[in-house]
């Protein structure tokens, strides 16, 4: 096969992976209607992204756009999501990050709206995310400003960002970890929520350096490596 078969291909499974991802993020309630928006990274310097004002269910393959990291429309008719400029701004500083998620999940937004950090409680969390959820400065929806003010604070390792007055952000390698980011983001929120609501919020914090050590545990040492596995049936 060539290269452009293999490119060719590869962007169509993309695009039926993000639209499968955007459905998991609908029924796990981490996006509704029209809101939030999805990307991930096809090449260097291009991404498939949801278009606006669609609901995520109803998206097709060919509805999503491709453009490049300058924002322009390389391949599509509809118009790309009003957050385009927040997408590719992280691409163009996080080469390691393949995928980003953009939700408006109810408890991310209730700490977005309250200006308050969403410390690390839950193993799952310290394990997976491995750092506080940090908050913008607010900004218009849409606007560059955003965008910035965005990759001011998703700097090298980290993984999850609240916007203010507005949403939550989750990046990854690729669509699946984006979408255990957004997922644990929101769990975590209810979490810290709820304590709150029990007054035991600050009893229940992780240590810093315990959030590290889960952290590094869980990078090194989780999950299956690549290896072949001979199964014997006897």
């Amino acid at each position: 096969m060539s290269t452009s078969e293999n490119d060719i291909k590869n962007e169509i499974e993309l695009r039926k992976k993000l639209l499968a991802i955007a459905r998991k993020c609908f029924e796990f309630g981490l996006i509704a209607g029209t809101w939030g928006n999805l990307s991930v990274r096809v090449a260097d310097d291009k991404i498939l992204i949801t278009p606006s004002g669609f609901e995520k269910t109803a998206l097709e393959p060919e509805h999503l756009l491709l453009i490049d990291l300058d924002g322009n429309l390389l391949k599509g008719v509809l118009k790309p999501s009003i957050e385009t400029w927040m997408h590719v701004a992280i691409y163009k500083t996080r080469n390691d990050i393949n995928a980003i998620i953009h939700t408006h999940s109810p408890y991310a937004v209730l700490f977005a709206s309250l200006n308050e950090p969403i410390p690390a409680i839950s193993v799952d969390f310290a394990s997976m995310i491995g750092h506080e959820v940090p908050i913008t400065k607010y900004a218009p929806p849409g606007s560059k400003e955003l965008a910035e003010n965005l990759v001011e604070v998703l700097r090298p390792n980290r993984v999850v960002a609240l916007i203010r007055n507005h949403g939550a952000v989750a990046i990854g390698r690729n669509l699946e970890e984006a979408f255990q980011a957004a997922l644990l983001l929101e769990q975590e929120a209810e979490l810290y929520f709820r304590l709150k609501l029990l007054g035991k919020a600050d009893d229940a914090k992780l240590p810093a350096d315990e959030v590290n050590r889960l952290h590094s545990a869980f990078i090194k040492a989780y999950g299956q490596k690549r290896k072949k596995i001979t199964l014997r049936l006897e």
